[in-house]
């Protein structure tokens, strides 16, 4: 039997080694491109959450500013209170026929409360934005009770392009005492589909003007 060379047995080692070697790159190749995947994947994600955050934010900014502009330019002149209710004795509506006085006598038309509209959405129209009022409680800086009441509304903004903002606006309301939670929303849709959402909260503890 003719023995092999030792130039054969080199080859076959050769041969022998590439095949691993080769698998091993092929492993690492893999390894790399899997990760780089996923880093990109985590990019994407964590990129389309903060374009989503933002957009709450704004949401929640725009259902903050109505709320305030509102209750500022609405207001009984008499108590210098806005058209929030404060109480469950004076409603929207009795601050509204004050406001409207007003406006006659200076050649305006009067209007109801389903004319008060900010960013195109319905303020107290209930069958639009679920307008409603509440009692509201609190113990002031001085540690004594103070009652008023709590207006809530949704808002559905019309950003004029096809595309909507919403948001969730609550005003809690005493003689001496103003604080607006504005929750804006990612999506007009459901919260439970499109629970992204940011809050913004103002408030006052003084006469309200």
């Amino acid at each position: 039997m003719k023995l092999p060379t030792l130039k054969k047995i080199t080859q076959m080692r050769t041969r022998g080694f590439v095949l691993p070697l080769t698998l091993i790159i092929c492993v690492i190749i893999l390894t790399i491109a899997t990760s780089i995947s996923i880093i990109l994947s985590k990019e994407l994600y964590f990129s389309r959450l903060s374009r989503l955050s933002q957009i709450a934010y704004y949401a929640a900014d725009n259902g903050l500013m109505c709320a305030t502009v509102i209750d500022d330019q609405y207001y009984d002149q008499e108590t210098g209170l806005g058209i929030f209710q404060y109480n469950n004795l004076v409603t929207s509506q009795m601050v509204l026929d004050k406001v409207n006085v007003q406006r006659v006598a200076g050649g305006l038309t009067s209007l109801s409360l389903n004319d008060i509209k900010c960013a195109a959405s319905s303020i107290f129209d209930t069958s639009v934005s679920n307008y409603a009022v509440t009692p509201f409680s609190r113990i002031d800086s001085a540690g004594n009770p103070d009652t008023g009441q709590t207006s809530t509304f949704n808002m559905r903004m019309d950003l004029g392009s096809g595309e909507y903002r919403c948001a969730t606006v609550l005003v809690n309301k005493t003689p001496t005492y103003r604080q607006i939670i504005s929750r804006g929303f990612a999506s007009c849709g459901s919260v439970y589909a499109y629970p992204i959402e940011r809050a913004i909260v103002s408030t006052s503890e003084s006469a309200i003007q």
